[in-house]
């Protein structure tokens, strides 16, 4: 029996990603195997570009843990049947007996055909996914490590750019664009933002509830007829009522078919432009949202390793073809798992109860639900005044 572990990371980096390969090798290492990951996902797998993690030492390990981004390279490449051969050959070469798959829903897809082609050939592979995605858009988890720490960057930016926008005495409409294909939950954390001194954003829009040109525009003049300086939020994948998207950069797709997101703001920016008010700022926070570990959550990158160490202790103890998810509890956050088949490929949307239709915000259910999420300060190691981290690609 095959007895050495591989992990690997796919999809959008995030700022605890790290965080996982961190508790997955800090468990693993009880276990007496070998430890491999693999650069570039199941890309680098075909590859055979595989390195060893087993002797890596613990000054290394912390650094890992609160690094951004995905310090092993992450892939978009959704496997073809001729390709899972390839992948079990190399997991052969290796000893791999345990296989551990970082990411968002679009993994857990990849994971889940590999697991049940692995289990049509005989080959025996414990196969557990662990979650991550800043959209936190995975079913059947409280939440998803990532997100919490982008919740914070996001709130956080909000907040400073709010002040920033308040310094002259002129009328003045910003509009944030903010990541979120199908899910609203990055963007609704954008009113975290608000405060005694804060009172942005004043109006979100988010991808759960169909956007209206017509509706947009009265929200803003009615906001700007009282404030003279309005902050908006807006997810880049906000849809009209027939479900198309309001606007694409261009219409591309990836491997698994997901658009190519981006250009909201510069289209509500020409919206308001053409209609309201010509000073008008437009912000796209872009890559910046999932890679800022100088203010990721302690509590996110606590989750993030959890789900990593707990996954090892998972597949250890015999189970396969399952997701680590995250429990919410009266103390805190436990894990527990769900089958594949209940996540892979399917997607959590914002639930419409903690929309506020009538005041385009989000409900205190909302708040108390994304509150937690963002305590404490991860404790990223700094060096002549910068962070200091590590990569291996």
């Amino acid at each position: 029996m095959h007895k050495n572990v591989l992990f690997a990371q796919s999809g959008g980096p995030t700022a605890v990603i790290n965080a996982s390969c961190y508790g997955i090798i800090k468990q693993a290492k009880k276990s007496g195997g070998r430890i491999f990951a693999a650069r570039y996902g199941v890309e680098g797998i075909l590859k055979d570009n595989i390195i060893e993690m087993t002797d890596i030492d613990d000054a290394t390990l912390e650094i890992l843990r609160y690094s951004p981004s995905s310090a092993f390279g992450s892939c978009r490449h959704k496997l073809k049947e001729e390709e899972f051969e390839s992948v079990l050959k190399i997991f052969d070469k290796y000893g791999i007996g345990y296989f551990f798959y970082i990411g968002g829903n679009d993994s857990m897809t990849t994971a889940d055909r590999l697991s049940k082609y692995a289990l049509k050939v005989g080959y025996d592979i414990k196969a557990i996914g662990i979650p991550k995605t800043i959209d936190n858009d995975l079913p059947c988890t409280d939440f998803c490590p990532g997100y919490g720490s982008a919740a914070k960057y996001v709130a956080t930016s909000v907040k400073e750019m709010a002040l920033d926008s308040d310094v002259y005495d002129k009328g003045i409409i910003t509009i944030v664009e903010i990541m979120g294909r199908d899910s609203g939950f990055l963007t609704a954390a954008s009113a975290l933002a608000k405060d005694e001194v804060v009172d942005s954003p004043h109006l979100i829009y988010l991808p759960e509830v169909p956007f209206d040109e017509n509706e947009f525009l009265k929200d803003v003049e009615r906001a700007y007829s009282k404030k003279k300086k309005v902050f908006i939020t807006a997810s880049e994948g906000l849809k009209n009522k027939d479900g198309e998207y309001a606007y694409l950069r261009e219409r591309s797709a990836d491997a698994f078919s997901n658009l190519q997101m981006g250009g909201v703001g510069k289209y509500l920016e020409n919206l308001v432009k053409t209609n309201i008010e010509k000073r008008v700022k437009s912000v796209e926070l872009s890559i910046l949202q999932r890679c800022a570990a100088h203010i990721a959550s302690a509590q996110d990158n606590d989750v993030a390793v959890m789900v990593g160490t707990d996954g090892v202790k998972y597949a250890m103890e015999g189970l396969t073809d399952v997701m680590v998810s995250i429990v919410r509890t009266e103390n805190g956050f436990k894990t527990s798992t769900v089958p594949f088949s209940e996540v892979a490929g399917k997607i959590k949307v914002f639930p419409k109860e903690w929309i506020d239709n009538e005041n385009r915000g989000v409900t205190r259910e909302a708040i108390d639900y994304m509150l937690p999420l963002v305590q404490g300060e991860a404790k990223v190691p700094y060096e002549k005044g910068l962070p200091r981290y590590v990569r291996f690609i």
